[in-house]
């Protein structure tokens, strides 16, 4: 067996037993230069440092954008070696650091060796990982029938089945460029962990980045602390994130439960998450619990909750479904321009008259006065309960 083929698999070894650090200090005392190994985030994870030494940007660095199709890359600016190592569908990164150009081809031959044992180190990682993440997933969607006890098992990061827990969903509003959401999931990831000690499991879903945290509890007691600021604590992060990426973000935060009923605050986050946006906020931050009166009408039973807003308005549905009669959108838009028929109108599109007559057949149907304030109100808080429950896949 040659000597390379030797040293491949005593990294391999090596990196199963001990780690990245095994593989990173060889090639660094083999080539005698700073060893980073990073994914394809540009996340390092080699060497790991000292959450107390580090700022958040020093756990990231900025990939060239012309090595993904390369085997490696010489970056003349620094003098810095990326050689790529393919894992599947991604891939990891050796960066060399002050590497003279006439060492490259000896660096790449070093380098060479170390490519079996990082493939293994991140599958190892990633395999795992991976199926949690997806089976997190399914559960969270209710379309797995796996229990959450089973769930857990997988997760290489102890989790309590009793201790309560916190769902927080990150939504970008818009960007002045391409936004990899990967990124900015590991810095909250990493900003939660070293600016509050917190781990927390990440999952990357279509419409959100979900991040499972621990609620914190009083004094190392079973007893939650509802007032634990985590809404400003995410303040400093959302602004950083949207200075360094030139974007806008939403937050929407649930309330604690043991992971037993995580669902329920899944569910909490994105109503948290939908309902603000209805009344035409953006860009926010917003706890579940804040949400007022909706706070508590939403703690209720989506059966429950739909039986409210057909007793409210169901004549309503029925009659635009046979007729086509346009008067729940008409509804609608009444309530979005308080009340004001002519802007309504205006929006709408018709005459004054038309409006008039919507509004009249809306009265008889539902035998209501829409002068009546206590009416606006019912019929405002029913139909932002249907719109919600409509946007989050709730409705059926």
């Amino acid at each position: 067996m040659s000597q390379v083929l030797k040293d491949a698999y005593q990294l391999v070894d090596g990196v199963l037993e001990q780690g990245l650090p095994f593989v990173g200090s060889y090639l660094e005392k083999r080539i005698r230069r700073p060893i980073l190994i990073t994914d394809d985030k540009g996340q390092i994870h080699y060497p790991d440092a000292a959450d107390d030494l580090y700022e958040l940007d020093d756990m990231f660095i900025q990939l060239p954008t012309n090595i993904p199709n390369n085997k490696y890359f010489y970056q003349e600016a620094d003098k810095s070696l990326y050689y790529r190592v393919g894992l599947g569908g991604s891939s990891a990164y050796v960066v060399a650091r002050s590497l003279p150009a006439e060492m490259i081809g000896q660096a790449v031959c070093v380098l060479m060796e170390s490519k079996l044992a990082i493939k293994c180190y991140f599958a190892k990682i990633n395999k795992r990982k991976n199926e949690f993440e997806a089976q997190i997933a399914e559960y969270l969607s209710f379309k797995s029938n796996v229990s959450m006890t089973d769930i857990i098992q997988l997760s290489e990061k102890p989790l309590d089945i009793n201790r309560p827990y916190v769902v927080l969903l990150l939504q970008l509003e818009e960007a002045s460029q391409v936004v990899d959401r990967r990124i900015i999931r590991s810095y909250l990831h990493e900003y939660l962990k070293r600016q509050k000690g917190i781990e927390v499991i990440s999952i990357l879903l279509p419409e959100y980045l979900t991040f499972i945290m621990p609620a914190h509890l009083k004094n190392n007691s079973l007893e939650v602390d509802l007032l634990w600021p985590i809404a400003d604590d995410l303040l400093k992060y959302k602004e950083i994130i949207e200075t360094r990426f030139n974007t806008r973000i939403a937050l929407g935060i649930g309330s604690p439960y043991p992971l037993s009923e995580l669902c329920r605050s899944y569910n909490e986050a994105r109503i948290a998450l939908t309902l603000p946006r209805l009344m035409g906020k953006d860009n926010f931050i917003q706890k579940f619990t804040d949400l007022g009166v909706f706070a508590f009408i939403f703690s209720k039973d989506t059966e429950v909750l739909k039986e409210y807003c057909l007793k409210t308005f169901g004549k309503l549905l029925e009659e635009d479904k046979k007729k086509n009669s346009e008067l729940m959108p008409t509804l609608r838009s009444l309530i979005e321009n308080n009340f004001n028929r002519k802007t309504t109108a205006d929006r709408l599109f018709i005459h004054i008259n038309t409006l008039h007559y919507r509004l009249a057949k809306i009265e008889q149907i539902l035998d209501i006065d829409l002068s009546r304030i206590d009416i606006r109100l019912g019929l405002f808080t029913a139909i932002k309960v249907y719109d919600t429950l409509q946007f989050n896949g709730l409705w059926t």
